[in-house]
């Protein structure tokens, strides 16, 4: 009975964090260039890795956890969000979805879908939180981007004035998306790799990219959710339940 018991709880994990994720995609279906996040969840099996010793993998304890659902890892979900028209010259979107701009934060170097910018006292391009962006990062040290008057940005991200280059927007090409972490404010920092300056990232100036979460999905996901979590809280109570009448009965007739 106690392996329905672990069974049946490991589910209600399973769906609570569902919701929780849901949530969160929800509450970012208007933030720009957000990707939403998807739970991948995996058999819990006890491995030689872990349990070198074969006598305790092989323990009825080891055995009743056999069954139960782990949250194995959350994947992000690069996949491109609907293009906005803002007229805003200072706004720009990426239609290759492995391509983000690169940002200059307090931590380091980071990496965003958001173009949505703007320029400060020093006139240069910087993010919502203020976070200049920098120029090509193909260079041995890239700078801050500084607007010059009446300029044009190219699908490359080159900065025209009067037909002649003048700057390049850092905008840089990450091959495996899943060496990119979510580390707040809409930015990523890049993991055992060094992305490198995206060749043709398909800058649309005047554009800025949605979030990528259909919030009718989402809003699916989560009855489903809900109604998976409220299933196993009453498996769970009719196992407490008949282990409670097993022990009362069992203990009256010893």
């Amino acid at each position: 009975m106690l392996n329905g018991l672990y069974v049946a709880t490991s589910g209600l994990m399973m769906q609570n964090r569902r919701v929780e994720n849901i949530a969160n995609n929800l509450a970012n279906v208007n933030t720009t260039g957000f990707k939403k996040d998807v739970p991948v969840f995996t058999e819990y099996f006890p491995t030689e890795k872990e349990f070198p010793q074969n006598f305790i993998r092989t323990t009825d304890y080891n055995k009743a956890m056999n069954s139960t659902v782990k949250l194995s890892e959350v994947k992000t979900d690069f996949s491109i969000g609907y293009l906005h028209e803002t007229g805003n010259k200072l706004d720009f979107a990426l239609t290759d979805p492995d391509t983000f701009f690169v940002v200059d934060t307090p931590f380091g170097i980071r990496y965003t879908r958001d173009g949505s910018f703007t320029v400060n006292e020093n006139n240069e391009l910087v993010t919502a939180e203020g976070y200049p962006v920098l120029s090509n990062i193909d260079d041995d040290n890239p700078q801050p981007i500084i607007l010059p008057d009446n300029y044009t940005v190219t699908e490359t991200g080159v900065i025209l004035v009067d037909g002649e280059a003048q700057d390049q927007l850092g905008i840089a090409y990450v091959e495996d998306t899943d060496n990119l972490q979510k580390v707040g404010h809409n930015l990523y920092a890049a993991v055992d790799t060094i992305p490198q300056q995206a060749e043709n990232p398909g800058v649309t100036a005047g554009y800025v990219e949605g979030s990528n979460v259909n919030s009718v999905l989402e809003m699916v996901r989560m009855i489903d959710a809900m109604r998976g979590f409220e299933t196993y809280q009453k498996v769970i109570q009719s196992i407490d339940s008949i282990n409670g009448t097993v022990i009362n009965t069992v203990g009256k007739s010893v």
